[in-house]
């Protein structure tokens, strides 16, 4: 008899997790020659293989998971697993059904089980990366919804009304922290389609814009202003000093203390 898991539930080994009403993540951990017999999930998921091996086997696959593998498992797909000799890690995004079906955002996924090889889906790859540096965590929402858009293949028109407005918002509310759901409220736009036009117009995600209006005002303060590095990370938006710095890094090669030194020829 198949065993049914609920929001949460996972074999293994839990490490680390992050909520929301729209999703939960968490990386679980296996132990070498780990079997976990057949089950199902109540909810549909994304598992994506960090390290390790393990073979998948259900009535629609029987094969064999490779690190940086997604495997999609929707709603009541019944699986069994078997990890190899050095087990394995996942990063799981379990999707809230509810909060699916109130977005109106449970027909983008699909409906049947399917692996996706590695380095398909880039912006599950940075929310791996952020989520194991507890880098803008909060931001995971919109990692997530930006993977649902990439399922969706309409053509967009060839002018979006909204988006100078949203952009605004933007540039104009650094302090805020706006979800999809948030902006696409102001706007009058649906989550999913925001995400992908919003992409494929910028050349950015909405997060990635922000960050980058964000530290284009941290520039500037930098520069023009001899304000503490923490003042600068609260006036421009950021939790803390500390994700103002680790922010700082992913565009300069050295912190906003030094990069200040720096131009002020220190």
């Amino acid at each position: 008899m198949s065993i049914s898991l609920t929001t949460g539930k996972y074999f293994g080994i839990e490490e680390k997790k992050v909520e929301s009403n729209f999703f939960r993540i968490n990386i679980t951990n296996y132990q070498s020659y780990s079997n976990i017999e057949q089950h199902y999930h109540q909810n549909s998921y994304l598992s994506m293989l960090i390290r390790g091996t393990y073979t998948e086997n259900s009535t629609d696959m029987n094969c064999k998971i490779a690190p940086g593998e997604v495997i999609l498992r929707p709603s009541g797909y019944n699986h069994a697993n078997s990890f190899l000799a050095v087990g394995g890690s996942c990063m799981n995004i379990e999707f809230n059904q509810d909060a699916l079906l109130s977005l109106d955002t449970a027909a983008y996924i699909p409906g049947k089980a399917r692996v996706y090889r590695a380095g398909i889906f880039t912006d599950l790859y940075k929310l791996l990366y952020l989520f194991l540096n507890d880098i803008d965590t909060c931001n995971a929402e919109e990692y997530v919804i930006n993977w649902i858009s990439s399922m969706e293949t309409r053509r967009l028109p060839s002018r979006l009304l909204w988006l100078p407005k949203l952009k605004q918002i933007l540039e104009d509310e650094l302090e805020t922290q706006h979800s999809l759901e948030h902006l696409s409220q102001r706007v009058f736009v649906h989550p999913v389609y925001l995400a992908r036009a919003f992409r494929e117009r910028e050349g950015l995600t909405v997060g990635e814009y922000r960050l980058k209006m964000r530290l284009k005002k941290g520039i500037q303060l930098l520069f023009g202003t001899t304000l503490p590095i923490s003042e600068i990370a609260y006036t421009t938006g950021f939790a803390d000093t500390a994700h103002f710095i680790k922010s700082f890094r992913l565009y300069y090669p050295v912190p906003p203390s030094r990069f200040r030194s720096l131009i002020n020829g220190k």
